[in-house]
């Protein structure tokens, strides 16, 4: 019996040992984190970094926290913010958000309110702590910006997971409801009034092939580039328009697309029509879309409905026959 209560006494001493380094170990990762961005010129500041949960738990938690890139001019700040984990199982984080953050940009400042606001990562054994896969979850989440515009929405999620057997490749999951964009933008996209207030929903599954892996150096460094999206489905739902797409494309060094997606859109005319009357779209080109694309529309029997191509090539992009414009970059800075 004295045996077995020694050996349990020196497993206690051993395990509360190797909390308390790993709980330092915490701390001064992140304070020497800090010290690193501010030696890059950052503001990054925490006003006070503590672990708790001893025995099972590291429950860190920073209060507050100031975070602002001087290359992007963007900065987030909020009252605290913390992530724990189990104590056997270190390399797994559940991270949490207040329920109001500040992000300031060169030209304004947004409050943010966010409820149930969570994530969860899980990371690669190593130093370099490379992202195997990520849960993000919110629940009702609004934007109020000082230049005048509030937006909204009932709930979102995104998924972000590690492929196997393909380097750099991401699973990819995301969807939002009841989102609410800022009033003006609505009045210019549709002066018409043809859309309701709120978009009901959009869903998107895709791999994304990254060129080097996210890890502490994507934020330290450089962000890891799209090399090809495969798009294994899109669908999204704003009043009567629907739209569904799926495809892929590759992506070079300058963020220039190349490949082709299937368009499948549901009262399509409506949508040019919204294009058309918010300037987007310009008059002569608005007829000639709906000209070409009334006639594709025609032979699938649904002139309500159309399948079409969406092409990127030689830094343009294609609606089926008719040109659209200039191709969107895909580099991630």
């Amino acid at each position: 019996m004295r045996f077995l209560l020694s050996l349990a006494l020196l497993a206690a001493l051993a395990w509360s040992g190797y909390w308390a380094l790993a709980a330092r170990g915490i701390e001064r990762g992140l304070a020497g984190w800090l010290d690193s961005r501010r030696a890059e010129g950052w503001a990054a500041d925490a006003g006070r970094i503590a672990v708790t949960g001893f025995p099972t738990r590291f429950d860190t938690r920073l209060a507050p926290l100031e975070l602002a890139d001087p290359d992007s001019g963007l900065a987030w700040s909020m009252p605290e913010f913390g992530f724990s984990a189990q104590s056997h199982r270190p390399q797994r984080l559940i991270a949490h958000w207040p329920e109001t953050q500040q992000i300031a940009t060169p030209f304004e400042r947004i409050a943010v309110t966010a409820e149930a606001m969570t994530g969860a990562l899980a990371f690669r054994p190593g130093l370099t702590f490379e992202l195997a896969s990520a849960t993000f979850s919110v629940g009702a989440f609004g934007m109020v910006s000082d230049a005048g515009w509030r937006a909204s929405m009932d709930g979102a999620g995104f998924s972000m997971a590690a492929v196997e057997d393909r380097p750099g490749a991401q699973h990819l999951r995301f969807s939002a409801s009841g989102m609410r964009p800022p009033a003006g933008l609505v009045a210019t996209l549709d002066p018409a009034g043809l859309l309701p207030p709120v978009f009901q929903r959009v869903s998107v599954e895709a791999v994304a092939v990254f060129d080097a892996p996210w890890d502490r150096r994507a934020l330290e460094e450089r962000r890891p580039q799209l090399r090809r999206v495969e798009i294994g489905r899109l669908d999204a739902q704003w009043g009567d328009l629907a739209l569904q797409a799926a495809g892929s494309f590759d992506v070079d060094a300058e963020g220039q697309p190349s490949g082709s997606l299937t368009l499948r859109a549901t009262n399509w005319r409506e949508m040019i029509a919204i294009a058309r009357n918010s300037g987007q779209l310009p008059a002569a080109l608005a007829d000639r879309l709906e000209d070409a694309l009334g006639l594709l529309a025609g032979l699938s029997g649904r002139p309500d409905m159309l399948d079409v191509p969406l092409r990127f090539a030689l830094g343009q992009t294609w609606l089926g026959p008719v040109p659209l414009g200039p191709a969107p970059n895909f580099r991630l800075r």
